[in-house]
């Protein structure tokens, strides 16, 4: 049977900025690859309303997965209010059900932003209450039935790679990225309407440098060999989830772990 990734993120760009270039690869590997967003980006603009900012992010974020040759769903939920609750726990179950992985990439837990932290969360938590038989969860008139197990959880780097206090965040795993940067770039230029605005801001292309940028700091963790851009990941290592370790086992040396972590 063919693996499965799910990547959840908060909006339509996040998955580009921090771990489409894993995505890639592990593509490439033979892995099926969904991505989803929590929201739309419906406060993504100073200009346009916001159906019509949510129309053209949707638009992006679809044909962003479609470089990938990935699945693309949002969740529906608005900017600024991603909270963990009934309902939002229920939605992200059934997506989880839908998709059925057997790895899902979330934010980091502590990031710049709660809508990125409350990702996170819901996400862990709907996985768990995916495999429950009695948790009734529908979507679009449909109710995909529960998951037969847990999948593997791996939290992406924080924004800038840093927490709230500025510290540079220690990850287990690194993956470079090197190789399949270019389509990473391609799918984070994909979300021009966020690139456009950020450019006007700035007076150049901050957008597309700031994630190469990010990329070469992790990059710095391959103490072995020199690597031109990377992407970090810290598992989830909760009781009952699995830790398959699923990026060595596909993308070999392309991963370097870290000092072991308490508890693998």
């Amino acid at each position: 049977m063919t693996a499965r990734v799910l990547a959840v993120m908060a909006h339509p760009d996040d998955i580009e900025m921090t771990c489409a270039g894993t995505l890639a690869l592990l593509k490439r590997a033979g892995w099926d690859v969904h991505m989803a967003s929590m929201t739309a980006g419906d406060l993504g603009s100073a200009t346009r309303s916001r159906a019509e900012i949510s129309r053209i992010r949707r638009q992006e974020a679809a044909a962003s997965a479609k470089l990938l040759g990935a699945g693309y769903t949002c969740l529906g939920f608005d900017d600024l209010t991603i909270v963990y609750n009934e309902t939002t726990k229920r939605r992200v179950s059934v997506l989880l059900r839908q998709v059925r992985p057997d790895l899902v990439i979330v934010p980091s837990p502590v990031d710049y932003m709660a809508d990125h932290e409350e990702t996170a969360r819901i996400v862990r938590e709907a996985a768990f209450a995916s495999t429950v038989p009695n948790w009734r969860a529908s979507l679009h008139g449909r109710s995909p039935r529960p998951c037969d197990e847990l999948p593997a959880i791996l939290y992406a780097d924080p924004i800038d790679n840093i927490d709230h206090f500025g510290r540079r965040v220690r990850v287990r795993y690194v993956v470079d990225i090197t190789a399949s940067v270019d389509l990473k770039e391609k799918m984070l230029a994909a979300h021009d309407s966020q690139r456009s605005w950020l450019r006007q801001q700035h007076g150049e292309d901050e957008y597309l440098r700031w994630m190469r940028r990010v990329g070469a700091d992790r990059a710095r963790d391959f103490r072995s060999r020199r690597v031109e851009y990377a992407e970090g990941f810290r598992p989830h290592l909760g009781h009952g989830f699995p830790r398959e370790d699923h990026l060595t086992a596909s993308l070999g040396k392309r991963v370097v772990k870290t000092l072991p972590w308490k508890g693998e």
